[in-house]
């Protein structure tokens, strides 16, 4: 075989492996976690919520938002990258006729297909520049839609600032006022569908699964590093998936719960702090709890751990549907007070969870004890509630009709592990 001819020959060979590979996908069907229904819903949410607030047009460029309005997902989003490559990738809704449309680029159309609910996707082989918005804009025109009041989700890391003027600069120079759409947006979300909570369940189960592993495996000498290590890899066996902020295990006090897990040696009788997320469909699921390594905690240490599960009970008990937050927070506080460590203690209090994706999975709804607020607590909104005196304690909270409850089949305690 000449030259030339095994050349020819490989060429023909890899144009069909390559068309094979396309045709594959071709065959795909979506892979997404919700029924048509649910995502249907969602939209129609967001479409009454807009027209409430007076809203003519709907931008959601959030990686958050745009997941949970269709379900797309990509591990790429433009965020911190080269300014040759902003980030002008979004859904847009027009809340007149509730229609959605997707844009974004050419090679996303596989990963679209695969993880999107939306209809109506529009893209462009060009992705330099200002591209994506010259088409997004012309296509907004040629619709009748660039009209009226738009809402952009200013309070959004994707865009970023600079491109982000530049969307408001395009529909400003198109006759449209520019508003910001974040509270809208992110209240949409707070209540959770019984479709989600089933999915936060499931995350609990696998972050359960990622603290045991840790529990029963980590050693005398091993480094952070290492036990994050053996937590982050359970977690992925029961099929989890990679969480928006690092899982951090680290050991020492509340005031290192924002480190990253080092190069630090464990050794006998340290406390080691495990905070993760487990993550289902990128619905977190927020669970720490703190270890004694090699031996047996101390009476203590007994103490400390059951005065802070003490407060899972009191907002389990007592943040049923419509209580006033108030009235939850103050009985938490008069039990620090009374235990002695009202003023020892750090952020008692809990955050919304849901749907993340990096670079946070710390949610729009939060409340915190010794903090006066007019809110009340509502069934179907779930947070993570952090018990910290010295160390944290975290679950995952699902608030009901009757009350609340914790997600975590672990002890509220302090654990021996190793």
């Amino acid at each position: 075989m000449t030259p030339v001819y095994r050349a020819q020959a490989d060429a023909m060979m890899l144009r069909q492996l390559i068309a094979d590979t396309y045709a594959d996908l071709d065959d795909e069907t979506p892979r997404l976690p919700f029924t048509d229904a649910e995502y249907d819903a969602r939209r129609r949410k967001l479409q009454l919520a807009a027209a409430r607030a007076d809203f003519d047009l709907v931008v959601i460029s959030s990686p958050d938002g745009m997941c949970w309005l269709h379900g797309y997902q990509s591990r790429w989003y433009r965020a911190q990258s080269s300014t040759r490559w902003p980030a002008y990738q979004c859904v847009v809704l027009h809340v007149g006729s509730g229609e959605l449309v997707v844009y974004d680029v050419e090679h996303h159309a596989y990963l679209l297909k695969r993880t999107s609910s939306a209809q109506d996707i529009r893209l462009t082989a060009r992705d330099d520049g200002d591209a994506v918005l010259d088409f997004m804009v012309d296509d907004l025109r040629a619709r009748g839609w660039l009209t009226g009041r738009v809402g952009l989700e200013m309070h959004s890391h994707v865009p970023n600032r600079a491109t982000s003027e530049r969307v408001q600069a395009a529909f400003e120079a198109g006759g449209c006022y520019v508003a910001d759409v974040s509270a809208v947006s992110r209240a949409v979300r707070l209540i959770k569908s019984p479709a989600e909570i089933a999915m936060i369940e499931r995350a609990a189960a696998v972050c359960d699964q990622g603290l045991r592993a840790l529990q029963a495996e980590v050693r005398v000498g091993m480094t952070e590093k290492q036990a994050w290590g053996l937590m982050v890899s359970a977690m992925a066996v029961a099929g989890g998936e990679p969480s928006a902020l690092h899982e951090s295990v680290v050991v020492g006090p509340i005031e290192l719960g924002h480190a990253y897990a080092s190069d630090r040696v464990i050794g006998r009788g340290d406390v080691l702090c495990a905070d993760p997320c487990g993550v289902v469909n990128r619905y977190h699921a927020n669970i720490e709890r703190w270890f004694v390594v090699g031996t047996e905690p101390t009476d203590e240490l007994y103490r400390l751990a059951e005065i802070e599960a003490q407060a899972f009970e009191i907002l389990c008990a007592g943040a049923a549907d419509g209580v006033e937050v108030n009235d939850v927070t103050q009985d938490i506080e008069f039990h620090l007070r009374d235990s002695g460590l009202w003023g020892m203690h750090d952020w008692n209090g809990g955050y919304e969870l849901g749907i993340s994706f990096p670079p946070d999975w710390v949610g729009e709804w939060t409340f915190t004890v010794g903090e006066s607020t007019d809110d009340v607590f509502r069934a179907g909104v779930v947070t993570n509630y952090e018990s910290i005196v010295l160390y944290p304690m975290i679950d995952t909270i699902v608030f009901g009709d009757d009350g609340a409850r914790t997600l975590s089949t672990l002890p509220l305690d302090v654990l021996r592990a190793g």
